[in-house]
């Protein structure tokens, strides 16, 4: 029974009603693609935040590989699924399913759909007490050195103010196109059962294929690079027992692929990040990556073929090797004897542990076998290098098969922040009310920068609406430049008075963290009631005979409650004709539905001796920062010549008390009328 319409809903029999279903989430989907691969991931009510693989073009020097499943799914992802594990409860990554994988997991809240971010997937949901951040992107593979590789990477990070245990499963269901059985081919074995690989001896990468002398389709899992964390597991098995199983499951060694209950092949892999203490506000993240494999052939009777990374870094300590992996395949027409591969190598690299030949034995017709070698190079190497294996065999012609590879310096990432050093004040706000913070990276050494976390800690200054603290570069290559910035602005109800400190946090993909720290002065904002300027029909300036409005303000004022308020005019050169009827109710006693939000006294107006008395008015709640008017007049004016309006006495209401006047300067205008 094919998976893909196989559906979990708790009954022991599926009547054909049932599997016939079509997918939920087909036109909701968020990808990524290049000429080699594309990443889908699923953005529908059901199975949000799934993802697969497959390719476009694959391999240039291939035409069998174009359009090909490498996860399986295509456009509608359900089967490979991510477990985060939190404390002894397992968490599914993503949006509820009504299928098979996962089926039996908890599951969080949506805290960001699948969203394209500078060329890459992100999408994040809130598991218990931990957020998690998914990123998907595409970069370049360790063997073939191009970009037909997708980079999965999650980032976990503590929002509870007590201790958890945080792990993380990543299950893929892996595909070669139409096949879902071909062996996985780990070092020097080839795997058709369930085998399990421990962080002592993880291997650098694994690679899967249907056969050497003609493959369709060439896979790869790199679970090994510098400044990664390589998994504490992985296990290579069938897809049924870890689709219905969240974290443990029924791993049984020496079993075959043959899909739990059922009688068709379907091979699966998943890798352990085992929990581990993660503090209150620690994050840490996890990086694997899936795409192509790059295998150089030679043909002949003995098929030779040879695969390593494409650029390893220089090691001056002497410590970090990397796999060379070479395949043989019978493609004559008689049994090969004695098979022997020798690895041949310059001597800028060094073998490590094993000697240079190794005897396959004998080799039957269309069998492949492979054998590897651990390899460093010296530390003073720096270059491209080529070495070569050669496979004899006391029957057959002797092949062989030449590769190089680059060893580069390794990663060096420069970070440089731009920010400006302080904000003014105009108008009685800040100016501008907001500033860019932006982080320009450059990569000055020869490797790949890998995975990474970008985060703004900002305790007194807040993000602008849709914006994450974390970002997430994703691969930078050697000499690449890259920036991204972050667009801030004070906390409501901070009114400044010094310096505000902010830090750029980077965890390396491995959990080292750097802090940078910076500052911002912030300007003091004073607690105001004031006049504020003429406003006349069409703008410009007040002439006699004009009617203009003048706005009275309360502005930077903490829990603000209501106000009791007398000012005075120039009675000589102003007057309010209508009295009553040309005064308005301020801003800070109207709701967001425009509506009156408060009881409102209306003042006594006295044109003879310019008296504006008694106005009160109060809120039925408190704002906790008050910026707005408290009422505007229409004036219209008399005579030309300077008319002062003075605040005669202010009481700031707040909860339970009256403002110490101390608190709150107050402010006057002088109105020029122009002669008509």
């Amino acid at each position: 029974m094919p998976k893909k319409i196989i559906m979990l809903i708790g009954l022991l029999t599926l009547s054909l009603s049932v599997l016939l279903v079509t997918p939920a989430s087909a036109q909701e989907n968020v990808e990524i693609d290049n000429e080699y691969i594309r990443i889908v991931v699923n953005a529908g009510e059901l199975n949000g935040g799934r993802f697969s693989v497959g390719t476009t073009g694959g391999d240039p020097g291939r035409t069998t590989d174009d359009n090909k499943a490498l996860i399986y799914g295509g456009d509608d992802p359900w089967t490979s699924y991510t477990t985060v594990r939190v404390d002894n409860q397992n968490w599914i990554y993503g949006n509820p399913t009504d299928r098979r994988a996962g089926y039996d997991g908890l599951y969080g809240e949506l805290v960001q759909p699948p969203t394209l971010v500078d060329g890459k997937i992100e999408s994040s949901w809130m598991l218990g007490p931990i957020q998690v951040w998914q990123v998907l992107s595409i970069t370049r593979s360790s063997t073939t050195g191009l970009m037909d590789t997708a980079q999965i990477e999650y980032h976990v990070e503590n929002t509870d103010t007590e201790t958890h245990w945080v792990g993380l499963r990543l299950m893929l269901d892996t595909m070669l196109g139409a096949n879902d059985g071909a062996p996985f081919r780990v070092e020097d074995r080839a795997l058709t059962t369930d085998t399990v690989y421990y962080a002592q001896n993880m291997p650098e990468f694994w690679q899967a294929f249907d056969s050497l002398s003609s493959p369709q389709v060439m896979a790869q899992g790199t679970l090994k690079k510098p400044g990664v964390a390589p998994p504490d597991r992985t296990y290579f098995t069938n897809w049924g027992s870890v689709a219905d199983a969240p974290w443990n499951f029924d791993f049984v060694p020496g079993r075959d692929f043959t899909r739990v209950g059922e009688w068709e092949l379907d091979s699966a892999i998943a890798m352990f990040w085992d929990p581990v203490a993660l503090e209150p506000g620690e994050s840490r993240s996890y990086v694997t990556y899936y795409g192509l494999g790059g295998v150089t052939i030679a043909a002949g009777d003995l098929v030779v073929g040879v695969t390593s990374p494409a650029q390893v870094p220089a090691d001056e300590e002497g410590f970090q090797t990397f796999s060379i992996i070479a395949y043989v395949q019978n493609d004559g027409e008689g049994d090969a004897l004695d098979v022997v591969a020798e690895l041949k190598l310059p001597r800028e690299l060094e073998l490590v542990g094993s000697p240079a030949k190794v005897s396959l034995g004998d080799l039957a017709v269309g069998d492949t076998k492979h054998t590897g070698w651990q390899v460093r190079a010296q530390s003073n190497a720096e270059g491209t290098f080529s070495y070569e294996v050669v496979v004899t065999s006391v029957n057959s012609e002797t092949n062989r098969v030449s590769r190089t590879l680059e060893v580069l310096s390794p990663a060096r990432l420069q970070v440089m922040v731009s920010a400006p050093p302080a904000l003014g004040v105009k108008n009685e706000r800040f100016d501008p009310p907001t500033f860019d913070v932006t982080v320009f990276l450059r990569n000055e050494g020869g490797t790949p920068y890998y995975g990474g976390t970008f985060e703004l800690l900002h305790p007194m200054l807040e993000l602008l609406p849709g914006q994450s603290a974390k970002r997430f570069p994703g691969t930078i290559e050697a000499g690449e430049d890259l920036s991204f910035k972050w667009v801030l602005k004070p906390q409501d109800g901070y009114f400044g008075g010094g310096p505000l400190g902010y830090s750029l946090r980077i965890t390396s993909a491995r959990g080292e963290q750097t802090v940078r720290t910076m500052s911002i002065i912030i300007p003091l904002l004073k607690s105001k009631v004031w006049v504020g300027e003429p406003e006349v029909a069409g703008g410009g300036v007040v002439a006699e005979g004009q009617y203009f409005k003048l706005p009275i303000w309360a502005t930077n004022i903490p829990d603000f409650l209501g106000v009791e308020l007398d000012l005075s005019f120039d009675p000589e050169r102003l007057e309010i004709v209508g009295k009553t009827l040309d005064i308005s109710m301020g801003t800070l006693f109207v709701g967001p539905d425009g509506k009156a939000s408060a009881s409102w006294k209306m003042p006594f107006v006295a044109n003879d001796t310019g008296q504006v008395l008694g106005l009160k008015g109060e809120r039925t709640s408190k704002l906790g920062n008050a910026f707005g008017t408290l009422m505007t007049i229409h004036f219209r004016a008399k005579k030309a010549g300077l008319a002062r309006v003075s605040i005669d006495g202010v009481n700031i209401l707040i909860p339970e008390a009256v403002l110490d006047p101390s608190y709150f300067e107050v402010e006057h205008r002088d109105i020029l009328i122009q002669p008509r």
